[in-house]
C-alpha cells in the first residue's frame, strides 16, 4: 500500500507506517499531515490489522514542522494548516489499535509531538529530541502542552517546552516518556519483539484495554472505574473470550478472531 507521502506495509496482522520524505528529514507538510490522517483512518477499517509502527524513513523519525513550505503559506493557509494539525497528532490514538512510535535520528517539535501520539516509544540510542517552539516565539500545539506534562510530571515538562531544550533518548526514557532505548542497529528487532507480543493477543481485548486506558485518564478515578467496568462487560461477551476459555480447556492456543 502506498498514500504518496507514505509507504504502509501490512504483515502478519502489523501495518508499518512509515512517513517517506527523507530528503526533508520527514519534515510535515500540509500533505503529509493529510496522509497521516488518511492512513490510520483507513487501516483502522481493516479487521486483520493488530497494531501499527510508525517510523520515519531515511536519516530521521521527523524533525517538525516544513519551515520551507509554511514560510510560503498565507494567514488563511496557515488557519487550515492549524485545523488539519490536530487530525494527523491525534491520529494515533484515534486509531483502535496500538501503535508504536519507532524513533531514530531526531524527533525534533512537532515530530516529538507525533510520537508523543502513539501508545509507545522505541528510541534508537542517541536519538535528539526536544520542543523548540518558544524559541522561534510559539508554543508545542500538536498535543506537546498537554500530553508531555501527563507523561513525566508538569515540572519537567515545563522546563523543556519554557527552555526549548534539545534531549536525548537515553533521558527521555529515565524520565517515562520513551518506553525502550536500543543500539540503532537492534531498533527493527525490540519493536518486531513488541508488535509480535501484541500481534498474540485477543484483538478484542487489546482495543478494549487501549480504550479504557485513554478515556480513564480524561477523568477521575472513580469515573474511570465505572468505564473499566462497562468495558469489561463488553469483552466478557465476546467471541474472543469464548476462544479463550475454550482454548484453555482444550489445552491449546487460542485462535482470536478479533470479535
Amino acid at each position: 500500500m502506498s498514500a504518496g507521502l507514505i509507504q504502509v506495509e501490512v504483515d502478519g496482522g502489523v501495518a508499518t507506517v512509515s512517513l517517506d520524505r527523507p530528503d526533508s528529514l520527514n519534515a510535515l507538510s500540509n500533505g503529509l499531515l493529510e496522509a497521516i490522517v488518511a492512513t490510520f483512518t483507513g487501516l483502522d477499517g481493516d479487521p486483520e490489522i493488530r497494531c501499527a509502527v510508525l517510523r520515519g524513513a531515511g536519516r530521521a523519525f521527523c524533525v517538525g514542522a516544513d519551515i520551507k513550505e509554511r514560510g510560503t503559506m498565507s494567514q488563511d493557509a496557515v488557519r487550515a494548516r492549524r485545523r488539519l494539525a490536530p487530525l494527523a497528532f491525534g491520529a494515533m490514538r484515534r486509531f483502535s489499535r496500538p501503535v508504536v512510535a519507532q524513533v531514530h535520528g531526531y524527533a525534533i517539535g512537532s515530530g516529538l509531538e507525533l510520537a508523543l501520539g502513539c501508545d509507545f516509544v522505541y528510541a534508537a540510542a542517541g536519538t535528539v529530541m526536544g520542543l523548540p517552539e518558544t524559541a522561534k516565539a510559539s508554543i508545542p500545539a500538536g498535543g506537546g502542552t498537554q500530553v508531555l506534562p501527563r507523561l513525566i510530571g508538569a515540572a519537567r515538562a515545563k522546563e523543556l517546552i519554557f527552555t526549548s531544550r534539545r534531549f536525548v533518548a537515553e533521558d527521555a526514557e529515565r524520565w517515562g516518556l520513551v518506553n525502550r532505548v536500543v543500539p540503532a542497529d537492534r531498533l527493527s528487532e525490540a519493536v518486531a519483539t513488541l508488535t509480535g507480543e501484541l500481534a498474540a493477543v485477543s484483538p478484542t481485548a487489546l482495543q478494549t484495554a487501549k480504550r479504557a486506558i485513554d478515556l480513564g485518564l480524561t477523568t477521575d478515578l472513580e469515573s474511570g472505574l465505572q468505564v473499566e467496568a462497562a468495558l469489561y462487560e463488553r469483552v466478557l461477551t465476546s467471541e474472543d473470550r469464548r476462544e479463550a476459555a475454550a482454548a484453555a480447556a482444550e489445552k491449546r492456543s487460542p485462535r482470536y478472531a478479533g470479535r
